[in-house]
C-alpha cells in the first residue's frame, strides 16, 4: 500500500528530519535556548522512527549536529573574543584613570 502525501510528511522521519534543519536555522540565528527544547522533543520523535529507518534518520541527525556544534563553536569564539575585547578596554581606561 502506497503512503498518502500526508502521510508521509507525518511520518516520525520526516518530523525528526525537519526538527534536525530547524535546530540548524536556530543555530544560525543564535538562538541556543530554543535549540535546547528541540533536542529534548527530537529524542522523543527519534524514538518514534521504525528501526528499520532509525539508523538512517540518526546519521542525518548526526550530520546536522557536528554543523551546529561547529556554529556552536564558532559563536564562543565570538564571545571569547569579545570579552577580551572588553577586558583589555576595561585595563587600558583602568591604567588611564590612575595616571
Amino acid at each position: 500500500m502506497v503512503a498518502s502525501q500526508a502521510d508521509v510528511k507525518k511520518s516520525p522521519e520526516s518530523i525528526a528530519l525537519a526538527m534536525s534543519g530547524q535546530i540548524e536555522s536556530l543555530a544560525d540565528a543564535g538562538n541556543w535556548g530554543e535549540i535546547q527544547d528541540l533536542l529534548i522533543r527530537l529524542h522523543g520523535i527519534v524514538m518514534d522512527v521504525p528501526e528499520a529507518e532509525r539508523r538512517s534518520v540518526l546519521q542525518a541527525i548526526q550530520r546536522s549536529a557536528d554543523t551546529v556544534a561547529a556554529k556552536a563553536n564558532n559563536a564562543r569564539q565570538d564571545v571569547t573574543s569579545k570579552l577580551t575585547d572588553l577586558r583589555r578596554g576595561q585595563a587600558a581606561t583602568k591604567a588611564y584613570t590612575l595616571r
